[in-house]
């Protein structure tokens, strides 16, 4: 039985984007409370939060095969809500050392969801024979400005980091079921060609060049989010 809205493929995906930065994305405005609350500097700060990029570049690197015996439907809709409850949990530690550990399996779990959002856009483009990727991610982009408003007006009002987080939870997993629960994975682009796809590829010149223009964007977007957080 299908859950939710009745969606069309490329609406689910544009869903998930959104709701997914979404998650992730409030615990960022409480990054300066959550400093002063541990009574730390600046630089501890930003130590303790790499726990995340490090656990999202492990995924990134091994955890496909397991999202593919798991089933993308199965992950998907378990792990977005999951990083919600884990930021929820990681901003009760009582120091940068176990922020830093909480944060890494959050950096997994956001690492296995960047995987699935983005496969999955890369398919539903195949199959409606339309260009989404870059709409997808202006969805992220709204649910994440979306997510550093909400945060800022709680924050405004005096809610702990704490509670405001736990908040997320339900909101995110209520988003879930209602715009994803009918969610099925698009066909991959191998299905019915008796093609597999390669284990490992070795990258081409204009792929080597991308990833050279996207680390460096990526550099910058990830310095911009974390350390204006932390200077406001």
């Amino acid at each position: 039985m299908s859950l939710g809205l009745n969606l069309a493929p490329q609406h689910r995906v544009y869903a998930g984007f959104a709701i997914y930065s979404f998650a992730m994305g409030n615990i960022f405005p409480r990054l300066p409370d959550i400093k002063h609350a541990m009574n730390i500097e600046d630089g501890t700060l930003g130590l303790s939060l790499i726990g995340t990029p490090i656990g999202t570049l492990t995924a990134l690197t091994l955890a496909t095969p397991l999202l593919e015996r798991v089933g993308f439907r199965r992950a998907l809709l378990v792990l977005v809500p999951l990083v919600a409850l884990a930021y929820a949990i990681a901003v009760h530690a009582p120091g940068p050392l176990a922020l830093f550990l909480m944060l890494f399996p959050v950096g997994l779990m956001i690492g296995s969801v960047e995987i699935m959002l983005n496969v999955e856009a890369d398919r539903t483009e195949f199959l409606v024979k339309r260009r989404i990727m870059n709409r997808a991610h202006s969805f992220w982009s709204m649910g994440f400005f979306g997510a550093g408003l909400f945060g800022a007006a709680l924050a405004h009002l005096g809610i702990s980091p704490q509670l405001h987080l736990a908040l997320i939870v339900p909101i995110v997993a209520i988003s879930m079921v209602l715009f994803l629960g009918g969610y099925q994975p698009a066909p991959s682009r191998f299905a019915g060609t008796g093609e597999k796809a390669p284990v490992l590829a070795r990258p081409t010149l204009p792929i080597l060049v991308l990833v050279a223009v996207t680390l460096s964007a990526m550099l910058m977007e990830g310095a911009s989010i974390d350390w204006s957080a932390i200077y406001m």
